[in-house]
């Protein structure tokens, strides 16, 4: 397999603005997603994406899965109870896919760790 792109899917709370993000998977295992909120995320790209205001993660989807089986959601490092998924099931084809209800405040830093 090769690296992959992705995106993830947060809604402000009080805005209801939607901000979809573009994030590269690395295709191995133990490896953080870059983040580029203003194009195409790249190897290079930040390993984490400061929320700009009270939100709820919505979706993440990518377009084909790497190798790694999934990835845990981490919270200004933390890993969030329920926020770990495997790629399999966050196919952007999969319109039955079920979606996140993650609230994150804002300013807080939402990072990927595959596993």
């Amino acid at each position: 397999m090769a690296a992959s792109a992705g995106t993830i899917v947060f809604m402000g709370l009080k805005s209801k603005r939607i901000y979809s993000i573009d994030v590269y998977i690395p295709d191995a295992v133990a490896t953080l997603l870059t983040f580029n909120a203003a194009g195409l995320a790249a190897a290079t790209s930040p390993d984490s994406y400061r929320v700009p205001e009270d939100c709820v993660l919505m979706d993440i989807t990518t377009a084909t899965a790497p190798s790694a089986v999934g990835a845990a959601l981490k919270v200004n490092s933390g890993v969030v109870n329920g926020g770990t998924f495997r790629w399999a099931d966050r196919l952007n084809t999969l319109s039955t896919r079920a979606k996140f209800n993650v609230p994150i405040r804002q300013g807080d830093f939402v990072s990927l760790l595959q596993h």
